[in-house]
């Protein structure tokens, strides 16, 4: 009787993704995954004692997918590009990007990546505690859009119980005005605005502190 080939912790948090992609997360059990790859659930075992750990190893590979691009000199390109690439993950997988948030902090590859954000900045002329609350801000924008975006914001058509141009007119004035930006924005376009409009607080603060310390 041939020898049933290995499978790898790597294969498995892959299956995982895949089927939860397909199907949506409630329906991922160690089962289905196991029949993704042609074996037995408790194959998986041997690599995830339970759910949750899997659960872990999917929310660590997609971290691990949220890296410090290369080849740009620039810094505020450098972190723009890996702000976009939060939002690209919570695109490319909706129903697995809320894992990022609820198991992340515990994992190592979140740490690695703060380090690489924080040392960026630091060489930016930021000091270690502008550089967090910069990390802080810049993060909690990146996700907090992303998030908005894969599960539909306010007034937005299709996506809210609610339509802006629902809405009776005489008593939301402002957002009847704005009924057909609700319905043909740019979300690229916000995202790239809002990046800016964060960066640029950012540097006039950091340039703010500098100053006063120079000058005392």
């Amino acid at each position: 009787m041939p020898r049933r080939a290995r499978i790898s912790r790597e294969q498995i948090v892959a299956a995982a993704i895949g089927l939860a992609d397909r199907e949506g997360i409630g329906a991922l059990t160690m089962a289905k995954v196991g029949a993704e790859l042609g074996v037995e659930a408790m194959s998986l075992y041997n690599h995830f004692p339970n759910k949750g750990a899997l659960l872990d190893g999917i929310a660590e590979a997609l971290v691990a997918g949220i890296g410090m691009p290369e080849g740009h000199e620039d810094w505020e390109d450098f972190l723009k590009e890996a702000l976009r690439s939060v939002r690209r993950l919570a695109r490319e997988h909706p129903g697995l990007f809320p894992l990022v948030l609820d198991r992340a902090p515990d994992l190592l590859a979140e740490a690695r990546l703060i380090e690489a954000y924080l040392g960026l900045q630091r060489e930016a002329g930021f000091s270690g505690e502008q550089a967090m609350v910069a990390f802080q801000v810049l993060s909690s924008f990146a996700i907090g859009y992303a998030l908005s975006e894969i599960r539909g914001f306010a007034l937005q058509p299709g996506r809210s119980r609610l339509s802006a141009r629902e809405l009776p007119p005489g008593e939301f004035p402002e957002i009847q005005a704005m009924a057909s930006y609700f319905e043909s924005v740019d979300r690229t376009a916000e995202f790239e605005a809002g990046l800016d409009l964060v960066l640029a607080g950012l540097k006039a603060d950091r340039d703010e502190r500098n100053r006063s310390w120079f000058s005392n």
